[in-house]
């Protein structure tokens, strides 16, 4: 039923990755920072519409970040010669500027308050820089990795949470599903075949069969021999990375039914020791059975426009989290108040590339996105 066939391959930008990583003092190996450049999943659900910006750098440009996380008040100081800024712009202003620093063709990027902001060199073959000033680095607006770090490994495996981990990230966002013998594993696709090279169905399929496949190669040769992580593999990882805020996606119950799935996931987690950390994103009718299955948990809903007869179900239900799409947040400003009034924790997530948050109404306090963001420190 799960049958190996030959790997599908994408060009390499390791060299870039991992010069840009030993810029910034990131004790990555190349196996795991290579990869496709900017690969966008094309799957539908929370996260997989959209394109990357287009912004790796050409090939004799010195190496900068293309994603800075700095807190307000910090600067960050680009290489030698990186640009001049005779045609520079910052986008929006008061966010951040960029200004000379002390040596010669130096430039300092300046946080000056919290919100998104891009800078554009303005200058032939050097990429942008996008920017996100946080009060704090693991403070609101909190960033979250979709999948890990699908810029630089690939979704929902250990080297894409390796990579989150090792870029400071504080968040992390990935799927589970159930195999036929009952185990959770991280798995976007119910079909295997996008992201593995193998075929068949996740739920069809026992844990040592999906053990067998390939699910790195798809992205790159350098990642080839990943292996399908458990959902206790990536729980027991997480709780030595210390990630702050861990968003658990369960794409379906089946084969297992709800409430045993519920049960095994709060076990995988309360094993561990972080369930103070986990929101469990489900959708609204099911956050009851949460709720009295994993006692302590806090349930998140995915959702689009918000209308005011659904913020009444949530906050019935009571649901901890609400994470609408980015197109549809303003739409729902009204009933968002309302949830973030009653306590719900309002978030957005959002196709990568998307980066203009700061007209958002209330503010939100967690960003899920695809973004390959480095934390200045």
């Amino acid at each position: 039923m799960v049958k190996r066939t030959p790997g599908r391959y994408l060009g390499l930008a390791g060299a870039p990755f991992e010069v840009y990583a030993t810029y910034l003092g990131l004790r990555i190996p190349p196996w795991r920072i290579a990869g496709a450049a900017l690969l966008v999943v094309g799957a539908l659900a929370c996260l997989d519409t959209g394109g990357a910006p287009t912004a790796a750098p050409a090939p004799n440009t010195p190496p900068y970040p293309t994603y800075v996380a700095l807190q307000a008040g910090r600067s960050y100081t680009l290489p030698r010669g990186s640009s001049t800024l005779v045609n520079s712009l910052v986008v929006p202003a008061g966010i951040a500027r960029v200004l000379p620093g002390e040596g010669d063709s130096v430039l300092d990027i300046s946080a000056l308050q919290r919100g998104f902001a891009v800078w554009d060199p303005r200058v032939e073959g050097q990429h942008p820089v996008w920017i996100a000033v946080l009060a704090q680095n693991r403070a609101a607006p909190l960033l979250v990795g979709h999948h890990g770090v699908p810029s630089l490994a690939p979704e929902n495996t250990l080297a894409g949470i390796r990579a989150a981990c090792e870029l400071g990230i504080p968040g992390i966002e990935v799927d589970v599903r159930f195999t036929a013998d009952s185990v959770p594993v991280l798995m976007h696709d119910r079909d295997i075949r996008r992201t593995s090279d193998g075929t068949g169905y996740v739920d069809q399929a026992r844990l040592a069969q999906l053990e067998l496949l390939d699910v790195g190669s798809w992205f790159g040769s350098t990642f080839a021999g990943e292996r399908i992580p458990t959902l206790g593999d990536f729980l027991a990882f997480s709780a030595q990375c210390g990630f702050d805020h861990i968003e658990l996606d369960v794409k379906s119950f089946v084969p297992v039914g709800r409430d045993s799935a519920l049960a095994r996931i709060g076990r995988a987690a309360n094993e561990v020791g972080i369930l103070p950390r986990i929101l469990l994103a489900t959708d609204v009718y099911s956050v009851r059975s949460a709720l009295n299955l994993i006692p302590g948990v806090h349930t998140l809903v995915y959702s689009g426009v918000v209308t005011p007869a659904f913020a009444d179900t949530l906050i019935r239900s009571g649901v901890a989290a609400i994470g609408v799409r980015f197109d549809q947040y303003q739409t729902s400003a009204g009933q968002l108040a309302r949830l973030d009034s009653a306590g719900v924790m309002v978030g957005v997530w959002a196709p990568p590339g998307v980066l203009d948050l700061n007209t958002l109404a209330p503010t939100p306090r967690f960003v899920t996105t695809d973004w390959g963001w480095s934390f200045v420190h």
